[in-house]
Order: structure tokens, then sequence, then C-alpha cells
């Protein structure tokens, strides 16, 4: 339920806090709860694309009830809303099955990007390669990925962590370095490509994901981190003797200096030209997104809160790169 792209676009939103509600949500939490006279009622978390609000409540619960709330995340939710006390909330009178297909970038905050565009631009520029090796890597990592690439989050917080936001952080860098490798030609422009194709395809087995959102970490995300499953994953392409090639291991070093430096994750620092534009586009990109995004949510003349942003921004912890 909820995979494919039929539903139209829903001018109401939870982020309106609508006086009554009728769309359909993500149910992303349910909790069981008795009233002091012992009647059991639901709380429910409900989120759209634009807001996300707890503590909603079904006081009528069915066996019916229980059984829908425990078999689907996406249902057609009606009710009434108040702000009481500067808290908005919703009383659910009904809920159901949703009657059409949903699309879940409507149900989940999502990048305003077109993924089959981007995707299928990124592919060409891989098919276009001279060096076969690099080619044949790629090509591996772009067609055993391109569901993920095209859905995850790049990370939890700061930077590009809605869904959709992998494949419009690869985009942004790969113009980013474009450019700069024009600047600098000496630079190998399907290295570059490559690398950044690969530098977070890990986050994928980093984090758990719901609905392309990233979550807690997983085990091998705890234990390892995408950097060293990165700079492993070409290997699962490549022969042996094709492991042993320059142009591999260069691939490697690039994915395992992403980062920069010790402090920030990376076990070694950038030692070529390629990975010191890939990591410095990365950050760049990543950096100017957090901005951007923080100043979106903005009043008129607010700047004066600059300096709480930049120190989100710039804080280098778990989850936000």
């Amino acid at each position: 339920m909820g995979k494919t792209n039929k539903t139209r676009r829903s001018q109401m939103t939870l982020s309106t806090k609508p006086e009554t509600v009728s769309q359909h949500c993500l149910v992303s939490s349910v909790t069981f709860k008795k009233t002091k006279t012992d009647k059991e009622y639901a709380e429910l978390t409900l989120s759209d694309k634009t807001a996300s609000i707890p503590n909603c409540k079904v006081w009528d619960v069915t066996a019916e009830i229980k059984e829908v709330l425990a078999n689907n995340e996406v249902l057609y939710i009606e009710g009434e809303a108040d702000n009481y006390g500067g808290t908005y909330k919703v009383t659910i009178r009904k809920l159901s099955l949703p009657k059409e297909d949903v699309d879940m970038n409507e149900l989940v905050p999502s990048e305003p990007i077109d993924v089959d565009s981007i995707y299928n631009n990124i592919k060409a520029k891989v098919e276009g390669f001279q060096n076969a090796l690099l080619k044949k890597a790629t090509m591996g990592v772009l067609t055993e990925y391109e569901a993920d690439l095209k859905t995850i989050s790049a990370a939890k917080h700061v930077h590009h962590y809605k869904r959709g936001g992998l494949l419009r952080h690869v985009q942004e860098m790969l113009n980013l370095a474009l450019f700069v490798q024009k600047m600098y030609p000496v630079a190998n422009k399907e290295l570059l490509i490559s690398a950044i194709i690969y530098h977070d395809i890990m986050k994928t087995k980093e984090y758990e994901y719901s609905h392309g959102i990233a979550g807690e970490f997983t085990v091998d995300g705890t234990l390892f981190g995408h950097i060293f499953l990165g700079a492993e994953l070409p290997l699962r392409y490549v022969t042996s003797e094709e492991a042993e090639s320059e142009e591999i291991k260069m691939l490697q070093h690039i994915i395992l200096a992403h980062h920069g430096t010790k402090e920030w994750g990376s076990p070694v620092e950038p030692a070529i030209i390629e990975a010191v534009i890939v990591h410095h586009v990365d950050n760049l990109d990543a950096k100017t997104y957090g901005f951007a995004d923080e100043l979106s949510k903005m009043e008129d003349g607010e700047l004066r809160n600059a300096r709480n942003i930049f120190s989100k921004v710039y804080k280098h912890s778990l989850g936000n790169y």
C-alpha cells in the first residue's frame, strides 16, 4: 500500500491546521491507553509531508479499528481539530483504508525533485565513461541501488534529510564538482563522478529507513559506518585482479576520505586532488543546504538568529552528516 503516484495533490495539509481534517495520513505511531473510567482509547501520531501531529485521539476503539491500526500505516482520516492551549490536536471520528493508491511523497517530507529525470541524467553520464573499469563499477552500484538512491534521505538531521535527499545531494555535488573540474582539468572527471555516486550510498545500510526517512542506526551503522561500508562496495562489482587497479584503489580512497579528517569520521585524509574536491563539495553542499533550510523557516528580519543556525549546522554529530 502507498507505493504508486496516482493520487492528486491535496490542497489541505496538516501544517495549515484545518478545523476539520479529511485527508490521507501516515500513522507513524499508535498507543492504546485507558481513561480514568477504564475505557480504552487510541493515541495516534498523524503525518503528511508538511507536518507531524502527535496525541491525536480515537475515543471509540473497536476490535475492527484495532485491526486496521495494527495492519496499516496509511489511512484516510476524518475528524475535528482544536488548538487548545496552543497545542494543535485532532480528534478522529472515522478512519478507513484508502480507496486509491497514495503517493508517499505526499505523506512524508520529500525533496521537490524529479527523481527519475535526475537518476537518468546521472546514469547517462556514467554510460559515457571512457574508462571501462570505472564504468563497470559505477553502473553496478547504480543498478543495484537504484531504488534506494531515488528514495532515501542523506542524513537524519541538518542536510538533505527528506525523502529523495540522497539523490538531490549527489546531483548538487556533481554540479559543484564538475564546475571545479573545469578550473582544474588535471582532476579526473570520471573518477569524481564515480566517487560522488558512491560516497553516501551505504547510508542505506547505516540507518533503518521508514519510507525513505533515516531513523536509528543499524548494527552495521553502529559498528562500521557508511564510509567503511562504502569503501568495500566497489569490490562487489569487479574481479579480484581488477580490485588491485589504480582506478579502484583511488575510488576507495576518495570514499574513505570524503569527510576530510579523522575528527569528522574519515580514517584517512584526502591524498589526491579528486578526494580534495569531493570532500569540499560534500561539505559545501551539506552546510549550504542546512543554512538555506533554516533560513526558510525564519521570518523577515530574523537574521539575529544566524548565530543559532551556525551552531546547529556546524555541529558534526552522528546523524548530521
